[in-house]
C-alpha cells in the first residue's frame, strides 16, 4: 500500500504554481538561447538544453518553439537558404507572437488559427492560401513587370 502512495516530491512537482513553472521555463530558455548564441548555428551543440528545456516547458504546457528555432537555425545554416527559409521564418514570428499564433500552416498556404479571426478582415482567409512566388529572376521580373502595369506604368517606360 506505501508504494502505491506518490513521493513527496511528486506532490510538489504536481501543485507547484503557474508562475514558478513559467519563470523556470524562461530560465532554461535563456540558457539555451545563450548556448545556441556561442553554437555557430549548430544546435546539436546545445542538446542538453534543449531536453532540459523541452521537459520544462512540456511540464508547464508552455510552448517554448524548441522546433521552430531548430528549423530556422537548420534551414538558414544548410542549402535550403538558397531559398529564403520562409516558411522557417513564418514559423518563427507565429509561435513567437505573445497572443498565441495567429496563423496555422495548412497544405500549401496557412489558415487563420481558431478564434483569431476578428483580427484579420473578411478577405483576410483567402489570402493565406497564396503561396510566395518562385525565386528565380525570371519570377521577380514577372513580378516587377506585373506590379508597374498595376501603378500605370508599361513595360520599358521609366519615372522617376
Amino acid at each position: 500500500l506505501l508504494a502505491l502512495a506518490p513521493s513527496p516530491k511528486f506532490e510538489r512537482e504536481a501543485f507547484r504554481p503557474v508562475a514558478e513553472m513559467a519563470a523556470e521555463v524562461a530560465s532554461k530558455k535563456s540558457a539555451w538561447n545563450a548556448c545556441l548564441a556561442k553554437s555557430g548555428g549548430f544546435p546539436a551543440k546545445c542538446e542538453k538544453f534543449e531536453k532540459d528545456l523541452r521537459g520544462a516547458s512540456k511540464a508547464a504546457g508552455i510552448d517554448a518553439c524548441v522546433d521552430e528555432t531548430v528549423a530556422l537555425m537548420r534551414c538558414t545554416t544548410g542549402s535550403n537558404r538558397a531559398n529564403g527559409c520562409a516558411q522557417a521564418f513564418l514559423a518563427m514570428r507565429e509561435c513567437n507572437r505573445a497572443g498565441g499564433k495567429q496563423l496555422l500552416a495548412e497544405g500549401a498556404g496557412y489558415a487563420v488559427a481558431p478564434g483569431k479571426m476578428g483580427l484579420f478582415s473578411a478577405q483576410a482567409s483567402g489570402l493565406t492560401q497564396s503561396t510566395p512566388p518562385v525565386r528565380s529572376l525570371e519570377g521577380m521580373q514577372e513580378f516587377g513587370q506585373e506590379y508597374a502595369k498595376s501603378m500605370g506604368i508599361m513595360p520599358g517606360e521609366v519615372r522617376f
